[in-house]
């Protein structure tokens, strides 16, 4: 037991082991819940009428255990029905329904715990599992494109992540509120028919508002073998296919569906797609796809793509902004960049940060006035910006989508003259004036004194029309619907300007409607003093050759990139003679920005 675990009281959890003809399992399947290091556990065996022996074998070994119930069915109930066996009779505060051929770690259920102790009203845990061979040996560690890399609580929208990627959370690795798991119809209907049922019980989890929190760390295993009903005789059949498609079909109609999912089908109908295309042609094992499946998922993806192409912008207003930041440097930058949100009067907003940096801000964020719309997570390592970003898109709940730097301010205002332009206009993103403010050197990371601005400093039609030539417009100036996320991809991992790469891509994808109002102040500072550019600046001409091969331009504009390139070069070559007053630090931004060309 842990000096964590001694400050706090032990609820019951019910460990769940239905059973049937696993005797060569379910002993070792026993034995890891009994070694649990949480020290108030129950495990419920319920036998369905196994014939190998296992119920002698669980009544001979476990019989005279007092933290284990054995019971046996009347008769075959199937898996699904003896599933809500084990459920009805458990006790538990918490739950864990584990298969029995399955296995725990030691500490899987206190790390669990752990976290419900600390946030309270999360509804459901989940941690990683190992994959392990019939003979118990590990062999390797699930890794799935919905999994988060990074532990989290109640940070992102699981229906989202649940029908745009693949089965993010493993049932088994699960320790949920036995009230939430007994609440009628999330587990679904026994005589369904369709075999992924605990992949159901998640999603009906998710589409009713449960909160998750994820343990990024494997702590169970779970076993192959020849003849598991959801192995590889599920995939070969193709049944993850037709499961998923009717999972579609049977909630997409659903009015939080349809809310939550707003601007998201494309993503969902990808998915269908790639499942299919992962199937394969009817080669090798794979059995061919049912032609009733094919024609579902058809018919499925032809109404996503429709409803993807509805778009509404008289809804702006009702709808959320989620504004994404990433934090790498010292917290004073993101204090002030927060301070100029907290004070939006446009208050349908939340914020999702993803801190990246040496100094864990987490405190810092809790104890700020925005609290309370923030939606965190801290990365382990220090990836690259375009990394955080993605990272923080994945946590969104919002309609509409903003980015604030730390190197940026929102006037008051911002985030209102966006949604009056959308509703305004019908656009599917709005872009503000900006303000290069010139702030004089702060070597403790706050604000300087005001030297100066330089305005407007992009915003205008000829600053968007500069995009595939110069970085002439920040993407903290945009506000943009979710529904072009899907067709964008993700910001790429470049080491520095991935935010100007990724305007140029929604910029291909939609006119940007100007605000017409100077509303987002760009900081920066004599010598570039706590600007991540100083640390950063010799990539600088290497991304920007890079961005430039991804896109091909006429001639006219070739010339103009020759021209940006050499300005830059120039302006780097002395960068601190540039930097080092008011004038020259204007000037430098102006370069950078290819306002001079």
């Amino acid at each position: 037991m842990t000096k964590e675990m001694e400050s706090h009281a032990y609820p019951l959890v019910s460990i769940l082991v239905p059973n049937y003809n696993y005797v060569k399992w379910v002993g070792q399947t026993v034995d890891s819940a009994l070694a649990q290091t949480y020290p108030n556990v129950e495990i419920l065996v319920s036998d369905n009428c196994s014939t190998d022996g296992a119920w002698e074998m669980l009544n001979e070994r476990y019989g005279a255990e007092p933290r284990v119930r054995l019971s046996q069915n009347d008769r075959n109930l199937g898996m699904a029905g003896n599933f809500d066996v084990v459920l009805a009779k458990a006790r538990g505060e918490y739950v864990l329904c584990l298969s029995s051929d399955d296995f725990l770690m030691p500490n899987h259920v206190e790390l669990l715990e752990a976290v419900f102790h600390r946030r309270p009203e999360l509804d459901i845990v989940y941690s990683n599992a190992f994959f392990a061979n019939e003979d118990g040996k590990i062999t390797g560690m699930r890794q799935m494109p919905g999994q988060f890399p990074i532990s989290y609580e109640d940070a992102r929208d699981e229906l989202v992540e649940n029908f745009t990627t693949v089965c993010p959370v493993c049932f088994p690795c699960a320790l949920v509120k036995r009230e939430v798991m007994q609440r009628p119809g999330i587990c679904g209907d026994p005589a369904s028919g369709q075999v992924a049922r605990d992949w159901e019980a998640i999603m009906r989890m998710a589409l009713a508002g449960m909160r998750f929190g994820y343990v990024a760390q494997a702590t169970m295993a779970v076993r192959f073998h020849p003849g598991q009903v959801t192995g590889d005789e599920y995939y070969i059949e193709g049944k993850n296919i037709s499961d998923f498609v009717a999972y579609v079909e049977r909630y997409m109609d659903e009015p939080e569906w349809i809310s939550r999912m707003r601007g998201r089908e494309l993503g969902v109908s990808r998915l269908v797609n790639i499942l299919v295309r992962e199937h394969g042609p009817a080669t090798g094992n794979l059995r061919p796809i049912p032609p009733e499946v094919s024609a579902n998922y058809e018919r499925v993806i032809k109404r996503l793509e429709a409803r993807a192409a509805e778009y509404e912008p008289a809804r702006v207003r009702e709808s959320k902004i989620s504004v994404v930041v990433e934090v790498a440097g010292p917290p004073a930058g993101l204090i002030s960049a927060l301070d100029s949100l907290a004070v939006q009067t446009h208050q349908n907003w939340e914020v999702c940060i993803v801190d990246h940096g040496e100094i864990n801000v987490e405190g810092l964020i809790r104890g700020h006035r925005v609290g309370s719309r923030a939606s965190y997570v801290r990365q382990p390592v220090s990836p690259s910006a375009g990394s955080a970003r993605n990272l923080g898109l994945r946590m969104i709940r919002g309609e509409y989508v903003a980015f604030l730097d730390v190197e940026s301010r929102f006037e008051p205002d911002h985030l209102e003259k966006a949604v009056d332009t959308i509703e305004r206009t019908g656009a599917k993103a709005a872009l503000a004036t900006v303000r290069l403010v010139l702030e004089s050197e702060n070597l403790v990371g706050e604000g300087g004194t005001i030297l100066g601005t330089v305005e407007p400093f992009g915003g205008a039609a000829s600053d968007v029309a500069r995009l595939k030539i110069a970085q002439s417009v920040p993407l903290d100036a945009l506000v943009f619907y979710r529904g072009l996320l899907d067709q964008t991809g993700q910001i790429n991992d470049l080491p520095l300007l991935d935010d100007w790469e990724y305007m140029i891509r929604l910029a291909d994808l939609t006119p940007f409607a100007p605000t017409g109002a100077t509303t987002l102040n760009l900081i920066t500072r004599i010598g570039l003093s706590g600007c991540r550019l100083a640390a950063l600046h010799r990539n600088y001409l290497s991304v920007v050759d890079a961005v430039y091969r991804g896109y091909a331009v006429d001639e006219e504009s070739q010339r103009k990139r020759i021209a940006h390139r050499s300005n830059v070069a120039h302006a780097f070559d002395s960068i601190l003679d540039w930097t080092s007053v008011p004038q020259g630090l204007a000037m430098f931004h102006e370069q950078l920005a290819g306002r001079k060309l």
